[in-house]
Parts: structure tokens; C-alpha cells; sequence
């Protein structure tokens, strides 16, 4: 996957507990034809670090991206482990009470992942779950595109699907302006076809038998879906 790459993607997440834990979902993720997976801290980052650095050596060709709980984006990235294909960060402290210039936050976390040549994507948290309400879903979009690869939204809580309109909005913005959308919370194999304009969709409840562990069963036929999406 690329900045320039146009279709739609799918990317299991995995609530890393520990390595074996870790590597039986990514098996079950790319066995059933996952484009990539998040790994997300059930650990703190050191620890998640650590697990990403032994799964690497074993998926050397896969895309593996990383979305640490306890660092903000800044952190995160001043920390970027080698070879990490993707941060996800839940808020990029965008803020459309502002102008699209004066948002200081993610200019200073622009400029670090220019200064690092970095050339994974960069999925930022905006109008997502349990942060700021946001009022202005298109200018709050706007203003990301400048500062993200893939803006990044959810429902109204984890699991829960999110409102279409508001999907649609956020992804019209993000086309205009030539960056993608991701989804991450509430993706399932019955309301997917809701969501067209979503270009990553970051799905882990509707396709686990538990908190922890996926079903292969429907891993792969969600994963069918969303490569089948118009």
C-alpha cells in the first residue's frame, strides 16, 4: 500500500497481549487476505515495540502498522520503530475552531515526519471517538488533509458503527483534497457497503469471536466484501 494507491483496504487489528498471542492474529488476518494489520497496545510501548521488532523478522514483506495508547503523535513518532508501514494516532489535535495554518500541533508533527523521510502513512485520529466533539465535519477534514495521509474517524464509541452522513462528508473532503479515509470502530459484513467512500477500514470487534481473537471465518468474508466495494 501507497500514498497513491486508490482501493479499498483492510486492516484487522490486533490487541497485542503478547508475542504468540500476536502472531496467531496475523496469521489469521493474512491467511484470510488482509491487506495489513495495527497492532495496538494492550501493552505499553515498550513492550508493544518489542513484539513488532520479533513479528517483523517473521512477516519481513507485510504491511504492519502501530497505534501505541500511551504516546501522542509526536511521541509515537520520535520513537518510530524501523520499517513501521503505518502510526495510527486517535487524536492529531486538529482543531477547526482554527485556521488550516494555525494548527501548531500537527504542523510540529508534520515537520518531524518530513524531517525523518519517512514514507509510511500517517492515519490521524479526527471527529473520532472519545475525543473533542467536533461541529464542522468538512472543515475539520480540510484542515487534515494537510497535515495526514489518511484521516481517521469512528463512531461514537468502540464497536459502534458510524453515522454514515458523516462518513460520507469526511470522505467527499478527503477525495477533493487527494488523501484517503479510514474507519476504525463498527465496520461490519452488513453495513459495509454504507461506507464506499472509507479507503482503509481498521476492523476489530466484528470480526472477533473475543476481545483478543479473531474469527478466520469472518475475517475472510468481510475482507471479500470490502475488495469487492465499488
Amino acid at each position: 500500500m501507497t500514498k497513491q494507491d486508490k482501493n479499498h483496504h483492510f486492516l484487522p487489528v490486533v490487541h497485542v497481549v503478547n508475542i504468540n498471542q500476536a502472531k496467531n492474529q496475523m496469521e489469521i488476518a493474512f491467511n484470510n487476505n488482509a491487506d495489513g494489520v495495527f497492532l495496538i497496545g494492550g501493552l505499553r510501548y515498550p513492550a508493544l515495540f518489542g513484539v513488532y521488532y520479533q513479528l517483523r523478522k517473521i512477516y519481513h514483506d507485510k504491511w504492519i502498522g502501530i497505534n501505541c495508547l500511551d504516546l501522542n503523535p509526536l511521541e509515537m513518532f520520535i520513537r518510530l520503530p524501523e520499517g513501521v508501514n503505518g502510526v495510527w494516532t486517535d487524536n492529531a489535535y486538529i482543531d477547526e475552531r482554527y485556521d488550516i495554518d494555525d494548527q501548531e500541533y500537527p504542523k510540529q508533527v508534520k515537520e518531524l515526519i518530513d524531517n525523518l523521510n519517512w514514507n509510511g502513512l500517517y492515519f490521524g485520529g479526527v471527529a473520532f471517538k472519545y475525543q473533542r466533539k467536533v461541529e464542522d465535519y468538512a472543515k475539520a477534514t480540510k484542515i487534515a488533509c494537510k497535515y495526514m495521509d489518511v484521516v481517521t474517524t469512528s463512531g461514537a464509541g468502540t464497536g459502534l458503527s458510524a453515522n454514515p452522513r458523516k462518513v460520507k462528508i469526511m470522505g467527499t473532503i478527503a477525495k477533493k483534497y487527494n488523501k484517503k479515509l479510514g474507519l476504525a470502530s463498527g465496520v461490519s459484513i452488513e453495513n459495509i457497503n454504507k461506507y464506499k467512500l472509507v479507503n482503509y477500514f481498521l476492523v476489530k470487534t466484528r470480526i472477533s469471536q473475543d476481545y483478543i481473537t479473531f474469527n478466520p471465518i469472518l475475517v475472510k468474508k468481510l475482507a471479500d466484501k470490502i475488495h469487492k466495494l465499488n
